[in-house]
């Protein structure tokens, strides 16, 4: 896979699994989650090893106002350097949405990168974080779901 395909994979496998953006409930998270971990697994064929953190996966959670809209949020990132040009830094950001409640507030923001660490213990640790723990809950459903690939 390239680093430009990212997306359209994710997306895709995603669609594989009944999971789509507008179309998002509180079951949906979980798997929205078992079907990124697999998505982590796929070498990026133009990117910098996994080993030398040209690769990584990005786990983070909090109320933020992008956009000018206050939203809670649990996303899953995928950072990529660009082997050809390590100036040039991608990342793939599904990014799950609610509205912003008390509850949510409460969990404060949390961010866990996953270099230096197998993906299983990376995905254990992300996932015990207090956002995703709520996320993964189903106490509710997700306004929406996110995907995108940026450089930055």
């Amino acid at each position: 896979m390239l680093i430009s395909e990212t997306r359209s994979l994710l997306t895709s496998m995603l669609d594989l699994a009944g999971v789509r953006p507008g179309e998002v409930s509180a079951a949906d998270v979980r798997t929205i989650v078992e079907v990124f971990r697999r998505f982590a697994t796929v070498a990026a064929d133009d990117a910098v090893s996994p080993e030398k953190d040209g690769d990584g996966i990005l786990a983070q959670t909090g109320t933020f106002d992008f956009d000018g809209v206050r939203e809670f949020c649990a996303d899953l990132t995928r950072q990529f350097i660009e082997a050809d040009d390590q100036d040039v830094i991608r990342q793939l950001r599904c990014t799950l949405h609610w509205a912003p409640s008390a509850e949510t507030e409460a969990l404060g923001s949390r961010v866990l990168w996953s270099f230096g660490m197998p993906l299983d213990d990376f995905f254990a640790e992300a996932l015990s974080l207090p956002g995703w723990a709520w996320a993964l809950s189903g106490v509710q459903a997700p306004q929406h779901l996110t995907i995108g690939l940026e450089q930055i």
